[in-house]
């Protein structure tokens, strides 16, 4: 029974060292040669990680002592997650590490294949400190989630006590994050040594008793010299209420060009925006956003960009009285200039007709056709950044596919569990990124009209509809920002122009003058037809999907000397058959063999395992929820 006392032994010891350690600190009880990256996704939690071997490895320190952590990837919230679980079980005074899935609402559902490995975990110095290890790519298509390269993606987390069960509304939380940075990018480069901030905020709001509210204050942007964004972030002042906000840019920069409600001062703003071309947007789980290293949003003079109107939607169900809001961004600018400005392309439809009870419905895709992107990439290839979908509670998915020559690109990202709770720019995956002249858009909604009474259409209420895709790209093209198909009654035509252009299309003849200027395009009718894109998965990790080895003690991946102790197990079990078939008096012999055996190789694993000079962490008692070999981690 030596191997527990070693164990325990140099837990009390590492847990002793560590006691005077700072929790949510990164690299305070995780050593940097074993995670190279970190992050606090919380002020409460310090994510590190390391990559190797097709596996990502999640090692979470997070103040206090909890029974059981979850981290895991989703699209916002909980719809759609893939969790890992590391859960105390107090009963068999072990820990078990569990691959969740959760396709609704509800409790997260056991995946059907396990691919989660528990690596490490100890409760020590005021903190709960776990490493969770999984396959980048594990190929369980429809109950994992992929670890992407150069790709945003959203972290999730939670902590409880007791049985793993409902985290509530304060143990948990959400963060964007790269996972696999692209080396070769010039990411995170410092601001500039004259880089400025500008706080654009809403002036102290007293947030009504509505359920819903959307809100607008009007702001001025220095103009006296052009200025990139290198960085904006938000200010959120009053986190219960603000579901998200909106900065939206009016066009001009002379006086004449204000917007009509005087700059300060508050409008309600549901169904009406004084300005009305998208900028940036917050929504929960978006943190700062960093320019990228070639473009960046301009605005001051020479881009008829000054002022702007900020939207906040707040939400108050319960109908609070007496809450007050001052929430925005805040923005790094600089007169040091990046080599191109950075745009925003509005892509999506306006016909939008959700059946009341409907479980499905999905908006006929419509199309930003060749034509006009042979307009926005006529002085060379775009690169596309992000898309930022846009529905309201009805939504259920969105996607923005990309075709070339008849052949379906990688999707400008998706939204297969859209939540209206959680809206946050998706980035392009990086096959994607290049936008060639001739290439198509094509845009499509799904909803669910259940539980409605009446045909949900298009609308800016959050009870109405919308299907946007606002995606950035570079470098800018003043005159286009709105590549959509028109009503069916325009006989299948496409808008490739500005907001302001389409705005002023209220005869036939200002039509007409589009169309010959290229600022209304035709779609073709074949617009639709495509080779889909479908891809072939590749598992970054050994084994199908749910076969990867698993420690029987739960211990830190499969080491040489652990794969040798299987290898050497596996071969003593066949001789115990076949020395069964010859005798069963030979068999007590064997397995006295096999014990000791076993038990030298053990204790010889844990003194190397547990080693204080070669270990930063200890694993004390971790073992696998399952009786099956477990994969993911």
């Amino acid at each position: 029974m030596a191997a527990p006392f070693v164990a325990v032994s140099v837990s009390v010891l590492l847990s002793t060292l560590l006691g005077a350690a700072t929790a949510a600190t990164c690299y305070a009880n995780f050593a940097t040669k074993d995670y190279p990256s970190c992050v606090n996704v919380a002020p409460s939690l310090a994510l590190h990680w390391s990559v190797s071997g097709g596996y990502i490895t999640f090692a979470a320190d997070v103040d206090g002592a909890w029974d059981w952590v979850g981290i895991g990837l989703s699209e916002g919230g909980m719809l759609g997650a893939d969790l890992a679980v590391a859960a105390h079980d107090p009963g068999a005074s072990q820990w078990t590490a569990t691959d969740y899935w959760s396709p609704g609402f509800g409790f997260p559902a056991r995946d059907d294949l396990q691919d989660v490995t528990l690596v490490a975990v100890s409760r020590a110095g005021g903190s709960t400190q776990v490493a969770l290890r999984r396959p980048l790519v594990s190929c369980d298509l429809a109950q994992d989630r992929a670890v992407m390269n150069d790709t945003r993606q959203t972290v999730i987390w939670a902590v409880g006590s007791g049985a793993f069960a409902y985290h509530g509304p304060v143990n948990r939380g959400q963060s964007e994050v790269v996972l696999l940075s692209n080396t070769t990018a010039q990411a995170n480069l410092p601001l500039p040594a004259d880089v400025q901030t500008l706080e654009l905020k809403m002036p102290t709001f007293t947030i009504p008793g509505n359920a819903t509210t959307y809100q607008c204050v009007n702001l001025e942007l220095p103009h006296d010299a052009k200025y990139h964004v290198y960085r904006y972030e938000p200010i959120i002042d009053n986190t219960p209420y603000v579901h998200h906000f909106v900065a939206w840019t009016c066009y001009g920069t002379a006086d004449a060009d204000a917007p009509a409600t005087p700059v300060g001062t508050t409008y309600d703003c549901l169904g009406y925006m004084e300005c009305s071309e998208f900028w940036m947007g917050w929504a929960p789980g978006l943190t700062k956003v960093d320019a990228e290293a070639q473009a960046a949003l301009a605005f001051g003079s020479t881009t008829q960009k000054r002022y702007l109107a900020l939207q906040i939607h707040y939400t108050n169900l319960q109908g609070v009285q007496g809450q007050v809001d001052s929430s925005g961004f805040r923005i790094y600018y600089s007169p040091t200039l990046k080599k191109y400005d950075m745009g925003v392309l509005t892509l999506g439809t306006h016909d939008i007709a959700v059946p009341a009870g409907a479980p499905s419905y999905t908006t006929v895709p419509n199309v930003c056709p060749g034509t006009c992107t042979s307009q926005l990439a006529a002085p060379g290839p775009v690169t596309l950044i992000e898309s930022f979908y846009h529905m309201h509670q009805l939504g259920k998915s969105m996607i923005t596919r990309h075709v070339r020559g008849g052949q379906e690109l990688a999707p400008l990202g998706t939204r297969d569990y859209y939540d209206f709770a959680y809206q946050s720019p998706v980035n392009v995956p990086p096959p994607s990124r290049t936008l060639l002249p001739g290439d198509s858009l094509i845009t499509t909604c799904t909803y669910s009209g259940v539980g409605r009474g009446n045909v949900t259409k298009f609308g800016e209420a959050s009870y109405e509809e919308m299907c946007f895709n606002f995606l950035y790209y570079f470098p800018f093209n003043d005159s286009i920002s709105y590549c959509i198909t028109m009503a069916r009654d325009l006989g299948g035509m496409a808008s490739c122009t500005s907001i302001r252009t389409l705005q002023s299309l209220q005869t036939q003849d200002a039509f007409t003058a589009a169309v010959q200027a290229g600022e209304v395009v035709p779609v073709p009718a074949n617009a639709t037809t495509y080779k889909p894109y479908n891809p072939t998965c590749a598992r970054t990790a050994p084994g199908a999907p749910g076969s990867a080895a698993q420690p029987a003690s739960g211990g830190g991946g499969a080491s040489p000397g652990e794969q040798q102790h299987r290898r050497n197990v596996g071969a003593a079990v066949i001789t115990i058959i076949i020395i069964a078939c010859l005798g069963g008096v030979a068999i007590w012999g064997v397995l006295r063999w096999m014990r000791v055996k076993r038990q030298a190789e053990e204790e010889q694993h844990l003194f190397q395992k547990y080693n204080p000079s070669t270990v930063g962490l200890p694993l004390v008692g971790a073992t696998n929820s399952s009786s099956a070999p477990i994969g993911k981690v």
